[in-house]
């Protein structure tokens, strides 16, 4: 097997992995911290951060650095384009989170806030869930067009 298809399994497998983890931490979790008392929550959101800095943050920027690199090195019958639409959104998607979900990730490991968590919530699904949709939907065009030159 050639890098060019190595690196392409790779993005995928990445890509769903840090696509599914991301839906449902932003849904199951962000909604929910509502229900956690004010005295307990910033040690249980500081838990949670940790926990998914650990699970999911590595492979979702793994992610986005193989798909750069597909730019130059994807499998002929993929779309240069679709790759290159799908690391926009990668790194429109890593931006956001660096300038908006952090920063309020950062004030939540403080103090509650309902007004915080409805924020987190919406930065959650306009700047990175809807992007990241489109992300997983110029994938599996990619999947279609590896897999279509493959039989």
């Amino acid at each position: 097997m050639n890098m060019r298809n190595v690196l392409t399994i790779v993005y995928f497998v990445l890509t769903i992995y840090s696509f599914s983890g991301g839906l449902v931490h932003g849904v199951a979790n962000y909604s929910s911290w509502k229900l956690i008392s004010t005295e307990d929550f910033p040690a249980v959101h500081k838990l949670v951060d940790r926990r998914i800095l650990a699970v999911y943050v590595p492979f979702f920027f793994l992610s986005v650095a193989v798909n750069i690199l597909l730019i130059w090195f994807h499998p002929p019958a993929i779309s240069t384009m679709l790759v290159v639409i799908a690391a926009v959104l990668n790194l429109f998607i890593w931006v956001s989170t660096a300038t908006q979900a952090i920063p309020i990730h950062k004030q939540l490991d403080q103090a509650k806030s309902t007004e915080l968590i409805d924020r987190l919530v919406k930065v959650h699904l306009y700047l990175r869930l809807i992007p990241g949709s489109l992300v997983m939907a110029a994938m599996a065009l990619m999947m279609y067009e590896a897999l279509g030159a493959a039989s």
